[in-house]
């Protein structure tokens, strides 16, 4: 015990030895910890080499996105003002003038700016200002789209040769009337909601318009390389109303939290900006007390009439010819001659018929012509109605209200002879005569309330023919049309099996089932509201597409679950196996469903005004026939599966299967508007109120010739003045 002791004693003082504190070497303590430093910093830079890789790869695919958005913006817009200006000649021989205005508040913060600027530099003037925020005001027609779209225009422009390096701000203009999302004036709802409904808005409107994904175009939203010029916030909300629309996307512009009061550039109508600066909290309970609900560290400007001096030089420019050189030593006759007056316009030699209007401006500047000719809008119509023929001087010396009666009355015959009609179209009294239908209807929606007065959807002009007979015929068309499908089913189940009524009880259960829906066929078809639906197979090439797609799987898996639990219902009385054979065809319902999932969707914005009905139809009538032609394979091999002993058991499977789908089909898109639309057009071409031609030839005629204007999909006339003019005489 003694020596294990001792041993054990000796091993610990050998383990303190070991342990003992050495002397510390201030070199290597010095070398590990910049060994250590070293290291950190390497890892440190290949992480910030790593993040600015990656940022870059992410900027130069906003930039490739962003350029691609910007040749098909310019392109579409570059056409929009041609066909704007029409034949008047290049908007900036007008050029427009605006001056800052601060409407008279003193809690305005606007964006600095100089205190006037003009159209020819609008992007130099935007440029200089601190945040970028723009609001522009006028009268009607005092040429605010006109700023807007020559703002777009330069900025493309000043970046067309711009630095991959650099990024690019994509400016696409906005019609905010076809923001009419009823979320927004729900009660309670917040700015920073409808900050978050109004981006996806703009997403909508970009994807719908230009060929951009989703994906990418929210990406571009996010990171504000997107220059959003909103057009018509005037137009947001039915005139005489309180102007909730345009105030909730006001309060959202606002909303620093969601969009960091990102650069904007905003039109409206100069009277509309003026109250929604009137509105009080007492007027609207969610607004803040001392909130001014008008656009916040922007900077307003208003644009004035045109100088007499900037219309004479338009009209020049327009109808001006081109004088010959004079002689080299002028006749004896005419050396004493007096020396031509200073008057530029009197100078230069243009058209006769324009000769006494340019002297009626210079010497009489404030006359009611004169005063019409300063507003851009009516210049252009002046110069539209008297294109080709006819004399202004005739207006001059008359009233404004005559003047103005006799230039709306010549422009649609004007445009009629400057922009043919297909062959077998229409002549100049059957174009006024369809408008003032439009103009009418506009009128018609206006004093009812319902809904905007400012464009119509074309896949809504069935409520022309008016609101319950349509609806009564359209309820009558579907039902009547599934009850003979249905029937048709039912007489090839009798030739089959020489039953008029199923003997056991999973069949007389359909049975009972096909007359519920057929009853629910008729209702539906009267209350539906009229869902608009289109097919886009470009969706596929899209990463949302193909999500959609993934998703959609669900359904068919959904069919074969639902088929199974149904042929073992069906199973009885009718046996295993024609039980799961029947069963089995629900599939088809599924892949129906997953087709829809993946190409099925609300256009947002179109190319010409008859695609709206067009893409309409073509969707209902693919639902139509793929329901039909899928019951039909999947009733046929369903029923040579169970009956293959039979020679024409899959033709007696089909037809049944035909049948049914069909029915169920025209359950499917009873809801949507082609068959109330066909309905209410042979309604009015038999009254002669629409052209006998369809109607989307004449919409798209109408809309090249200038005389009407799309908004995403709604339709709008091109001029106001227009559309009011022929709703009075509607």
């Amino acid at each position: 015990m003694r020596k294990r002791f001792q041993l054990g004693r000796a091993q610990l003082d050998a383990r303190s030895v070991e342990f003992q504190p050495q002397k510390i070497n201030a070199r290597d303590v010095y070398g590990d910890i910049v060994l250590a430093q070293a290291v950190g910093d390497v890892h440190v830079h290949a992480a910030s080499v790593t993040q600015q890789y990656h940022l870059s790869q992410k900027h130069y695919a906003r930039r490739e996105w962003a350029s691609m958005l910007a040749d098909s913006v310019n392109n579409q817009e570059a056409d929009v003002r041609a066909r704007l200006l029409a034949d008047s000649g290049d908007a900036l021989a007008a050029d427009l003038i605006f001056r800052r205005d601060d409407l008279g508040h003193s809690q305005w913060r606007d964006d600095a700016g100089a205190a006037q600027g003009t159209l020819a530099g609008i992007a130099d003037y935007y440029k200089s200002l601190r945040l970028h925020r723009l609001v522009v005001l006028g009268d009607a027609g005092a040429g605010k789209t006109m700023l807007g779209m020559q703002l777009l225009l330069d900025v493309l422009a000043e970046q067309a040769g711009a630095g991959i390096e650099k990024p690019l701000l994509v400016p696409v203009r906005l019609n905010l009337s076809g923001f009419d999302d009823p979320r927004i004036t729900a009660s309670g709802v917040s700015p920073g909601r409808v900050a978050e409904l109004f981006s996806r808005w703009i997403v909508d409107e970009i994807t719908a318009a230009h060929p951009l994904s989703r994906r990418k175009a929210r990406d571009l939203v996010c990171e504000k390389w997107i220059l959003p010029i909103l057009d018509g916030l005037d137009e947001m909300d039915p005139e005489g109303t309180l102007p909730r629309r345009a105030l909730a996307v006001i309060r959202a512009l606002n909303d620093s939290a969601h969009v960091g009061r990102a650069t904007v550039v905003v039109t409206c109508r100069a009277s509309l900006y003026e109250r929604l600066a009137a509105v009080t909290p007492s007027d609207v309970p969610d607004l803040r007390p001392g909130e001014l609900p008008i656009l916040q560290n922007a900077t307003v400007v208003r644009l004035e009439p045109l100088a007499v001096e900037r219309v004479q030089r338009h009209l020049i420019h327009r109808f001006g010819r081109a004088r010959m050189p004079p002689p080299a030593s002028p006749p004896a006759d005419e050396m004493d001659c007096e020396p031509a007056p200073a008057d530029p316009a009197r100078r230069l030699v243009v058209a006769p018929r324009w000769q006494p209007v340019l002297s009626h401006l210079g010497e009489h500047p404030d006359s009611p012509f004169s005063t019409l000719l300063r507003s851009p809008l009516w210049l252009f119509v002046t110069i539209a109605a008297h294109l080709n023929q006819g004399s202004p001087a005739e207006l001059i010396g008359l009233e404004s209200a005559v003047i103005r009666e006799r230039m709306l009355a010549r422009l649609v015959p004007e445009t009629v002879a400057q922009h043919r009609p297909p062959r077998g179209g229409w002549s100049a009294s059957e174009v006024h005569q369809y408008l003032a239908v439009f103009a009418g209807h506009l009128a018609y929606r206006r004093a009812e309330g319902n809904g905007l007065s400012t464009g119509f959807r074309p896949h809504e002009l069935w409520q022309l023919a008016g609101v319950r007979l349509p609806l009564l015929l359209t309820a009558l068309v579907n039902g009547t049309l599934t009850v003979l499908l249905l029937f048709a089913a039912l007489v090839g189940y009798h030739d089959a099996t020489s039953y008029w009524i199923p003997p056991f009880a999973a069949g007389k259960a359909l049975l009972v089932g096909g007359m519920l829906f057929v009853m629910w066929v008729y209702v539906y078809s009267y209350r539906s509201p009229g869902q608009l639906r289109s097919l886009d197979t470009t969706m596929l090439r899209t990463p949302s597409g193909k999500r959609r797609l993934l998703v959609s799987c669900v359904w068919p898996l959904a069919g074969l679950g639902l088929g199974y639990l149904f042929g073992l219902w069906f199973s009885q009385g009718y046996g295993d196996r024609v039980g799961q054979a029947y069963g089995i065809s629900w599939v088809a319902i599924g892949f129906i469903l997953a087709v829809e999932t993946v190409l099925a969707h609300r256009p947002a914005a179109v190319r010409r005004p008859s695609l709206v009905m067009s893409q309409a139809l073509l969707f209902q009538y693919t639902v139509l026939i793929s329901y039909g032609l899928f019951f039909a394979l999947a009733f046929g091999g369903a029923n040579w599966a169970a009956y293959p002993w039979h020679p024409t058991s899959f033709v007696d499977g089909a037809f049944l299967g035909s049948c049914i789908g069909l029915a169920i089909g025209v359950g499917r898109t009873c809801g949507a508007p082609g068959t109330r639309y066909a309905i209410a057009w042979a309604l009015l071409t038999a009254r002669n109120v629409l052209p006998r031609r369809r109607l989307g030839p004449f919409l798209d005629w109408a809309y090249h010739a200038g005389l009407l204007r799309l908004t995403g999909i709604a339709v709008q006339f091109r001029h106001h003045a227009l559309q009011e003019w022929l709703g009075c005489r509607r």
